[in-house]
């Protein structure tokens, strides 16, 4: 028993440690970087802009969306949405757009058998570009700019060759009351809490920068020939491949609505972690093993200081085991309550909605890692997804397997409408 018990010492220690660095961590996401974001922004030598946005269907906010993109502070820059098939609802919406701003292009992206639709969808936009375009910008279709988003996304690629590419992110919003949304907010603002310094920051799909040169020098269309994870993919290319540095823009962490149930969260959370666990296994990992150490330790002091009351010849040092709960308590809760006022400060027009989930990442904060724990769990089995009806295989960072409903797999003879067509502007 004795040794059980200093094996568990050391199991709270280094989750105590974890949750000091991790608010921390929360501390600058929280105070420092929504002070960073009132500096302003230079405006001079700004690249010419190429935006790709990969849309399917027509969402509430599709058409807001799409309005904050067309109003973005930025002098010379143009869009090209790029979809599936000319039979996506959303088609009709854009060409009315393009029909009334020249600065819009559409194009038709067709089925992709061997990689994930939005990777197909993204680089059949990438070749309507032009040497013109200087700077390809990527961004996702549930996302709401601010009207200096695009300015803010850019700018660091103007420092220097150093930079290789630059990332925003999201803060999940909830839409509605029901719990799941404000679980996944809190989650999901651990993970953006992270970036920052340059050996931490990767690439996030919904909002990321390159420079059109560098995409091709850096091999981009080859690496993403066969992937399913566009930002994985870039994250990779920039660091490992290029050896250039991610600049995490805190101006660019746009909103994203919330609007799941339990069933849709785990369904979320277990694609988006089987994602990470073939693409960055070591991520995965230490995700896994960060929950583990926290709750074990979370679960031993709660139930010695329990157990302690009604048998204190089984817990002698019962004080201690309150103190040791409490302590690493009161560092998650702190940790919790510095994310939603980061959330706050860096979204003020959604205050009151990130507000509401301050009671999941403070008072239930272990409950939210236990949540998190499960959907880590739930994905460390099989290394399939279905996204958008369609389920992907993922054998490594850079090869899928691509299975449609009613249509053979890739490599069995199907081919699929690979010629770009463009709609008229």
């Amino acid at each position: 028993m004795q040794h059980f018990s200093f094996i568990m010492f050391f199991v709270w220690a280094a989750a105590l440690l974890l949750a000091i660095w991790a608010a921390r961590v929360a501390q600058r996401f929280g105070v420092r970087i929504p002070r960073m974001i009132q500096r302003p922004l230079a405006s001079e030598n700004l690249p010419p802009v190429a935006v790709i946005l990969p849309i399917k269907g027509v969402d509430d906010d599709t058409a807001s969306n799409i309005e904050a993109l067309l109003q973005q502070d930025y002098p010379d820059y143009r869009l090209v949405f790029t979809v599936e098939s000319e039979q996506d609802p959303v088609l009709p919406v854009l060409e009315k757009i393009a029909a009334e701003d020249s600065r819009v292009e559409i194009v038709v992206a067709g089925l992709s058998t061997q990689r994930g639709q939005k990777i197909h969808n993204q680089l059949a936009a990438v070749e309507r570009t032009t040497d013109r375009d200087e700077v390809l910008a990527f961004m996702d279709a549930d996302a709401k700019p601010g009207s200096k988003w695009l300015h803010a996304l850019v700018l660091p690629l103007t420092y220097g060759e150093h930079i290789g590419a630059t990332t925003g992110y999201r803060y999940y919003i909830p839409v509605t009351n029901h719990t799941a949304n404000k679980v996944v907010s809190i989650i999901n603002a651990s993970v953006a809490a992270l970036l920052g310094p340059y050996r931490r920051t990767f690439a996030w799909g919904g909002s990321m920068a390159i420079r059109r040169k560098d995409f091709y020098a850096f091999g981009l269309p080859t690496l993403w020939s066969n992937a399913l994870s566009d930002d994985y993919v870039m994250s990779y290319c920039i660091k490992k491949v290029a050896k250039r540095h991610i600049q995490f823009v805190p101006n660019c962490i746009v909103a994203s609505d919330a609007n799941f149930n339990w069933a849709s969260l785990f369904e979320f959370a277990v694609r988006q972690y089987r994602i990470t666990k073939v693409c960055e296994p070591l991520i995965w990992l230490t995700a896994v093993c960060g929950a583990l150490i926290y709750l074990s330790a979370m679960a031993y002091t709660l139930t010695c200081s329990i157990l302690g009351f009604f048998r204190p010849d089984l817990v002698p040092d019962h004080f201690n085991q309150i103190v040791m709960f409490l302590g690493l308590y009161a560092a998650s809760a702190i940790r919790g309550y510095l994310l939603v006022l980061g959330g706050k400060r860096l979204l003020p027009e959604h205050a009151k909605a990130i507000q509401s989930t301050l009671f999941c990442a403070t008072v239930a904060f272990p409950w939210v890692v236990l949540i998190n724990l499960l959907a880590l769990v739930g994905s460390a089995f099989g290394r399939e997804i279905v996204w958008r009806g369609v389920e992907y295989i993922m054998q490594s960072r850079t090869r899928t397997i691509v299975r449609r409903p009613n249509l053979p797999a890739a490599g069995s003879g199907h081919k699929s409408r690979s010629v770009y067509e463009t709609i008229r502007r």
